[in-house]
């Protein structure tokens, strides 16, 4: 993956705090609709880019053996803290880079990518895809976090603190990408990311020759950023992002 990668979740990580911390309650709900979705455990489930790994324990708590995937040190750092103070949860961390990484390949029952996908080009999305493919057993399930291209539009010029940091957004509107910039109160330091926006009707095309199909959409919620109010139930054509539900072929 692209260099700045792993310096942005750095820095992210360092300066707004968002990583850290124990398993609340929204962790929990959303295990549980993950639950709905993929069935009940026992199942071997992946998460790709587990960051402090909230949502891997979330749903070992569920009673899933849960592989989490995460190459940045000082979160993996993290998800061992946490699962210490979680002993009943049964979560398996591999530090490494998932376009890169060896797993085992038709024994995850589902797979789980939250709060990342777009990073790099269609060609970089379709061969992550085809990993996810590998990875899962023939009745398993893909669940993976989309951004839109019409609320990542909408956000372009709004800037806001994230703990130590600023955080402005703009949009590439040629690339369909998602620009997010942040700076250090402190030190003035920049990173950026930027995440590549698919709709429903985009991401049926991304996955052909991926053997797997869009089998349904979970709307995510919307930020108002004229009111700073965030919106968790919301129509698809005003969501800041959908869970693309993902099934073998």
């Amino acid at each position: 993956m692209q260099n700045w990668v792993r310096e942005f979740y750095a820095k992210q990580a360092e300066w707004s705090g968002a990583y850290w911390g124990d398993v609340q309650d929204w962790h929990r709900q959303k295990a549980r609709w993950v639950r709905s979705v993929i069935g009940p455990p026992p199942r071997l489930v992946l998460e790709l880019g587990a960051g402090g790994g909230q949502d891997a324990v979330a749903l070992a708590e569920e009673g899933y053996t849960v592989v989490a995937v995460e190459q940045e040190p000082i979160l993996a750092g993290h998800i061992r803290r946490l699962i210490k103070s979680h002993p009943k949860a049964q979560v398996q961390i591999v530090e490494a880079d998932f376009y890169k990484v060896r797993l085992p390949e038709g024994k995850f029952g589902a797979v789980c990518y939250w709060d990342g996908f777009g990073l790099g080009s269609d060609n970089d999305q379709r061969a992550l895809l085809r990993r996810i493919r590998r990875w899962l057993a023939p009745n398993g399930v893909a669940l993976i976090d989309v951004f839109t291209p019409w609320h990542a539009a909408k956000s372009a010029g709004y800037g806001f603190k994230v703990g130590k940091a600023t955080r402005r957004y703009s949009f590439d509107g040629e690339g369909c990408r998602w620009i997010d910039r942040w700076q250090s109160d402190e030190s003035g330091e920049v990173v950026v990311q930027s995440l590549r926006c698919y709709s429903p009707a985009d991401l049926k095309l991304l996955t052909e020759g991926t053997g797997l199909y869009l089998s349904g959409v979970k709307p995510g919620g919307m930020m108002d950023y004229e009111s700073g109010k965030f919106y968790k139930n919301v129509p698809l054509e005003k969501a800041m992002w959908f869970v693309a539900i993902l099934r073998p072929r």
